[in-house]
Protein backbone atom coordinates (compact mmCIF):
# COMPACT_ATOMS: atom_id res chain seq x y z
CA UNK A 1 0.00 0.00 0.00
CA UNK A 2 2.57 2.28 0.80
CA UNK A 3 4.40 2.13 -2.54
CA UNK A 4 0.87 3.05 -4.14
CA UNK A 5 1.26 6.15 -2.00
CA UNK A 6 4.31 6.76 -3.19
CA UNK A 7 3.31 6.22 -7.11
CA UNK A 8 0.35 8.36 -6.67
CA UNK A 9 1.97 11.10 -5.19
CA UNK A 10 4.77 11.15 -7.48
CA UNK A 11 2.31 10.46 -10.83
CA UNK A 12 0.45 14.06 -9.25
CA UNK A 13 4.02 16.26 -9.07
CA UNK A 14 5.21 15.22 -12.84
CA UNK A 15 1.58 15.25 -14.16
CA UNK A 16 0.66 18.33 -12.44
CA UNK A 17 -2.57 17.03 -10.67
CA UNK A 18 -3.35 18.72 -7.29
CA UNK A 19 -3.30 16.11 -4.48
CA UNK A 20 -6.32 17.61 -2.90
CA UNK A 21 -8.31 16.58 -5.91
CA UNK A 22 -7.71 13.34 -5.90
CA UNK A 23 -7.71 13.08 -1.44
CA UNK A 24 -11.02 11.31 -0.47
CA UNK A 25 -14.08 11.90 1.88
CA UNK A 26 -12.49 9.79 4.19
CA UNK A 27 -8.99 11.13 4.44
CA UNK A 28 -8.50 12.92 7.92
CA UNK A 29 -5.69 14.56 6.62
CA UNK A 30 -6.06 17.73 4.64
CA UNK A 31 -3.22 18.31 2.03
CA UNK A 32 -2.03 21.57 1.56
CA UNK A 33 -0.50 23.56 -1.33
CA UNK A 34 2.71 25.50 -1.23
CA UNK A 35 2.79 28.23 -0.12
CA UNK A 36 3.89 31.57 -2.05
CA UNK A 37 5.84 33.31 -0.05
CA UNK A 38 9.32 30.96 0.04
CA UNK A 39 9.63 32.14 3.77
CA UNK A 40 6.70 30.68 5.01
CA UNK A 41 8.03 27.28 3.39
CA UNK A 42 8.72 24.43 6.02
CA UNK A 43 12.28 23.10 6.57
CA UNK A 44 12.64 19.79 6.45
CA UNK A 45 15.03 17.44 8.01
CA UNK A 46 17.67 15.57 5.32
CA UNK A 47 20.44 13.75 5.13
CA UNK A 48 22.90 14.56 1.82
CA UNK A 49 23.35 11.13 -0.24
CA UNK A 50 25.48 12.68 -3.25
CA UNK A 51 26.11 16.24 -4.53
CA UNK A 52 26.15 16.63 -8.07
CA UNK A 53 27.72 20.58 -8.64
CA UNK A 54 28.30 19.68 -12.08
CA UNK A 55 24.58 19.65 -12.84
CA UNK A 56 22.99 21.52 -9.90
CA UNK A 57 21.21 18.40 -8.44
CA UNK A 58 21.57 17.15 -4.75
CA UNK A 59 20.15 13.80 -3.39
CA UNK A 60 18.53 13.85 -0.21
CA UNK A 61 17.74 11.15 2.64
CA UNK A 62 15.03 13.57 3.68
CA UNK A 63 11.64 13.17 6.40
CA UNK A 64 8.26 14.04 5.39
CA UNK A 65 7.73 17.19 2.83
CA UNK A 66 4.41 18.36 4.84
CA UNK A 67 3.84 21.33 1.81
CA UNK A 68 3.66 18.72 -0.68
CA UNK A 69 2.34 15.59 1.89
CA UNK A 70 5.31 13.69 0.63
CA UNK A 71 6.82 10.47 2.58
CA UNK A 72 9.94 10.15 4.13
CA UNK A 73 12.19 8.97 1.31
CA UNK A 74 15.64 9.60 -0.87
CA UNK A 75 15.30 11.42 -4.25
CA UNK A 76 17.35 13.71 -6.16
CA UNK A 77 16.46 17.25 -5.94
CA UNK A 78 17.01 20.42 -8.19
CA UNK A 79 18.79 22.82 -6.60
CA UNK A 80 17.51 26.80 -7.06
CA UNK A 81 20.72 28.13 -7.05
CA UNK A 82 23.79 25.47 -8.37
CA UNK A 83 25.56 27.89 -6.63
CA UNK A 84 24.52 26.75 -2.87
CA UNK A 85 25.76 23.29 -3.25
CA UNK A 86 29.28 24.12 -3.43
CA UNK A 87 30.13 24.05 0.38
CA UNK A 88 28.16 21.03 1.34
CA UNK A 89 28.84 17.01 1.01
CA UNK A 90 27.85 13.30 1.17
CA UNK A 91 27.09 12.46 4.85
CA UNK A 92 25.88 16.78 5.84
CA UNK A 93 22.73 16.87 7.90
CA UNK A 94 20.39 19.19 6.49
CA UNK A 95 17.32 21.27 6.72
CA UNK A 96 16.01 22.79 3.77
CA UNK A 97 12.75 23.92 1.68
CA UNK A 98 11.03 22.68 -1.82
CA UNK A 99 8.70 24.06 -3.86
CA UNK A 100 8.03 23.60 -7.04
CA UNK A 101 9.62 25.80 -9.74
CA UNK A 102 8.79 25.94 -13.59
CA UNK A 103 7.56 21.99 -12.58
CA UNK A 104 9.95 20.55 -10.90
CA UNK A 105 10.92 20.36 -6.96
CA UNK A 106 13.51 22.42 -6.17
CA UNK A 107 15.59 23.30 -3.19
CA UNK A 108 15.08 27.25 -2.53
CA UNK A 109 16.93 26.69 0.93
CA UNK A 110 19.49 24.94 1.97
CA UNK A 111 21.62 24.83 5.75
CA UNK A 112 23.62 22.73 7.41
CA UNK A 113 21.51 21.31 10.63
CA UNK A 114 22.73 22.30 14.23
CA UNK A 115 23.76 19.48 16.05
Amino acid sequence: MQYLQIFVILTTLIVGIPLSSMASASDAKEVQTTPADETALPMVAGEIRKVDTGNGKITIKHDEIPNFGMPAMTMLFKAGDPAMLEQFKTGDKIRFAVDKVDGALTIVSLELAAE
